[in-house]
């Protein structure tokens, strides 16, 4: 079982950046994962073939300690995990601007694509079934080439949150 990252505090420099109010607390982990979990917008950057990147709009969500992304399977996106799973998801939540860097991999588990599909049933209200390797669904994203979708497990080597309002120090985390 995966254990809570450790939270470093990354104290502003220079003229005008101080944190509204004298803040000096880290952004706690267990908020961040509800967060995450409750869905909203998110960007991942995969890295194509040639190494530059790539950035999409991606549905995602939050569950037992990783990201979860979907993808058709001739996405570009889909292409670059498959080839190389470094990437980066990206998420405005609440009063904190949240990057996690990571590694990709594809989920092809049925007992993990069930608790996947719960997921976004819960944080978006959108009804997948799993169907062999991948989910299914009435309907997707109109950008998104339609369903099936594969699954992708995003598991967090480092991540970062950013204040929003003010309300916390800048916060890196490291995974172990």
């Amino acid at each position: 079982m995966r254990t809570e990252p450790v939270a470093e505090a990354m104290p502003p420099r220079g003229r005008g950046t101080e944190v509204d109010g004298g803040v000096e607390t880290t952004l706690d982990w267990a908020k961040v994962t509800e967060r995450l979990s409750r869905g909203g917008r998110y960007w991942l950057a995969t890295v194509r073939p040639d190494g530059s990147p790539h950035v999409m709009p991606v549905f995602a969500v939050w569950s037992a300690s990783a990201m979860y992304v979907v993808s058709k399977d001739s996405a570009r996106k889909s292409r670059n995990l498959d080839s190389d799973g470094r990437c980066v998801i990206t998420t405005e939540a609440s009063d904190a601007h949240l990057i996690l860097e990571g590694e990709a991999r594809r989920v092809r588990d049925h007992e993990t694509l069930e608790r996947v599909s719960g997921a976004f049933e819960t944080a978006y209200g959108w009804p997948t079934t799993v169907s062999g390797e991948e989910l299914d669904a009435p309907y997707g994203a109109p950008t998104s080439g339609g369903p099936p979708y594969r699954v992708y497990e995003i598991t967090p080597k480092k991540g970062f949150g950013f204040p929003a309002e003010g309300t916390f120090m800048p916060t890196r985390w490291r995974f172990s």
